[in-house]
């Protein structure tokens, strides 16, 4: 073998294990995990898990109440 041959081998198993890697990493999706389990509270900013009813720091409740209706006259 002489050295033409060694390098196109070689330059081949490097393309190879690249399009492995190009093709592995595309089927990677990022995962969001937690995302939808936390709120920010609108009267701290304290970032609050979505199971809790109010606030761990101010204790405001993020039930909200139904709006009032008001009749015109």
């Amino acid at each position: 073998m002489n050295a033409i041959g060694i390098s196109g081998g070689l330059l081949a198993v490097i393309f190879a294990i690249a399009l492995v890697l190009f093709f592995r990493m595309r089927r990677l999706r990022p995962q969001m995990a937690g995302y939808a389990t936390q709120r920010m509270c609108p009267a701290c900013g304290l970032i609050t898990p979505r199971s809790k009813a109010a606030c761990l720091e101010c204790g405001k409740s993020f039930v909200s109440d139904p709006p009032v209706r008001q009749i015109h006259k």
